[in-house]
């Protein structure tokens, strides 16, 4: 059956750097609920890889929420709760499991089963489109973040993005993603890039460019990536993943600038 937590339901197993992308997600939902506020009753947190919304810490064996749960946690503080939580995740069960943890905390929750890519017009679809959304993106690898994806979530007006790119993946399968009959996750990921990029460069370089022609890419929707990118590390320094926060709107920008960098692992861009 897997892992299950003492409430009887299942649970995930993740290695402890997920408590920065955690902390993170903590920090800005707490520190944009001034925003939520000027919405009321018209906003909704996204999590269209939401797990079971339980894991436990594979270093320390500890329990802790999941993506979803840290989302509803931060965003009661202050009485501006998001009005609804949508999940998705290609496990239905743990799908099931991560809509009844926020149901029984109070929350109103819409559940869409399947990849993200598929479900997404679904999800889009239900948001009220002149209501406050924030989206958090975070995939096992490229291939399940395509760009097309983040193109139809800034359809909507009022979208802020959280995104983990998956810089661990890019470091392992760059080689094979470089060669001309190679694996497609990339061209799903950065369409173009090819065009782009000197793959002569030195791999740490032709990573950077392509990271760069994402960022443009997004530029060509209206919104901006933060300068302010997050590195999450691995226990040996290496680099699992870049949080990119991507919005239109400046005071979003602002309020990711001021809590950025929660814990000592560093920017992309220092």
């Amino acid at each position: 059956m897997g892992l299950v937590d003492e409430d009887g339901l299942l649970a995930s197993e993740v290695g402890e750097w997920t408590l920065d992308k955690h902390e993170r997600l903590r920090k800005y939902v707490d520190s944009a609920h001034g925003a939520r506020r000027r919405f009321s009753g018209r906003t909704t947190y996204i999590d269209l890889y939401c797990g079971p919304g339980r894991s436990r810490i594979r270093e320390t064996k500890q329990m802790v929420d999941g993506s979803p749960l840290v989302a509803w946690e931060a965003g009661g503080l202050y009485g501006d709760q998001f009005a609804e939580f949508f999940l998705a995740d290609v496990n239905a069960e743990h799908l099931e499991a991560a809509r009844q943890r926020l149901v029984k905390r109070g929350a109103k929750v819409r559940t869409f089963a399947g990849e993200a890519e598929a479900v997404v017009d679904e999800v889009i679809g239900a948001l009220d489109p002149k209501g406050l959304h924030l989206a958090l993106l975070d995939p096992y690898n490229l291939g399940a973040l395509p760009f097309e994806l983040i193109e139809k979530l800034f359809g909507v007006h009022h979208m802020d993005v959280i995104v983990h790119v998956s810089a661990g993946d890019l470091a392992r399968n760059l080689p094979i993603y470089m060669k001309s009959d190679g694996p497609k996750q990339l061209d799903r990921f950065a369409p173009g890039w090819r065009d782009h990029v000197d793959l002569q460069l030195r791999p740490e370089m032709v990573r950077r460019a392509i990271f760069e022609h994402w960022r443009t890419l997004i530029k060509g929707l209206g919104a901006t990536a933060n300068d302010c990118v997050e590195v999450v590390e691995n226990s040996k320094h290496a680099d699992l993943y870049w949080l990119v926060f991507v919005a239109r709107h400046e005071l979003a920008h602002k309020l990711w600038a001021a809590i950025a960098n929660v814990t000592p692992q560093g920017r992309l861009f220092d």
